[in-house]
């Protein structure tokens, strides 16, 4: 098996044999397997980037590492780069150029050193635009909170009347940032509750409320500290708790998992309370 140091790991998968690349944990191989299993990250090649990546459908916005092999921080990316691309499932395509093989291609795309890594927007007339990340930490989290900065806000932002309409009255659960301008804990939790939107879209709206411009909302919502997250989920015909629920958090995966939690505590009591009123 041309094994050559020690310790090597290698999963055999069938016929096909697979080397582990990464720290020697049981958390990073047991995420090798998984990622074999079904991978997050697609592998492209000249073809494929051209039919996926620059022919993406409007809407789709695609994350890609350039990488060479024997590149030693390509390496140490590898495994931030399938985790995040879990993280992001659903939201934004991830993908990866093994810039070895395809050596002048990726020259022609003008890749200069490795690992390269860039974000092709869906909302740009030029399909070959794109955004390198230049920030200094490549870890899956830094690396999904740039890349979910591009798509278009999911936070809505609330007023005293659609408060009170959409949160304490309406047919949705909520998560709601109370927050102020002024405070800087809340400007450096702003980008992660876009994060916790984006998570959740589709099943909780979220949303926020300026406490500096809405005094009183803020007041009467019971909020004496920002941020304060709060979550407010329907309750069917008794409504929500006018409190809503404090999430001790400011970690969007912790928050997601939060709620998710306590609405599968929930569904099941308001599933046999619609059967009770029907």
């Amino acid at each position: 098996y041309k094994i050559q140091a020690y310790p090597t790991t290698v999963i055999f998968n069938g016929s096909s044999v697979h080397e582990y690349e990464g720290q020697h944990s049981a958390d990073g191989i047991l995420e090798f397997i998984q990622d074999l299993v079904s991978p997050s990250v697609v592998t492209l090649d000249p073809s494929s980037f051209k039919d996926r990546v620059r022919g993406r459908a409007e809407g789709q916005v695609w994350a890609v590492d350039f990488y060479a092999p024997w590149c030693g921080p390509c390496q140490a990316l590898m495994p931030e780069w399938r985790r995040m691309a879990r993280m992001l499932s659903g939201q934004i395509l991830v993908g990866s150029v093994d810039c070895q093989r395809f050596q002048s291609f990726c020259q022609s795309q003008g890749v200069r050193a490795y690992p390269e890594v860039r974000l092709y927007p869906s909302n740009t007339p030029r399909t070959d635009h794109y955004m390198s990340y230049n920030g200094w930490h490549r870890d899956a989290h830094s690396l999904r909170t740039w890349a979910l900065s591009s798509l278009p806000s999911a936070v809505e932002d609330l007023t005293p009347d659609s408060f009170r309409s959409q949160v304490l009255s309406g047919q949705d659960h909520w998560v709601v940032d109370f927050y102020a301008p002024w405070c800087g804990p809340c400007q450096h939790f702003a980008p992660e509750f876009e994060v916790l939107s984006q998570i959740v879209k589709g099943e909780i709206r979220a949303g926020k409320v300026d406490c500096q411009a809405h005094h009183q909302t803020c007041q009467s919502a019971g909020i004496n500290a920002y941020p304060t997250v709060r979550f407010y989920p329907h309750l069917g015909k008794r409504r929500h708790e006018h409190s809503g629920e404090h999430i001790n958090s400011r970690d969007a995966n912790v928050i997601a998992d939060t709620m998710r939690q306590r609405l599968q505590r929930l569904l099941p009591r308001l599933h046999s309370k619609a059967k009770d009123e029907l």
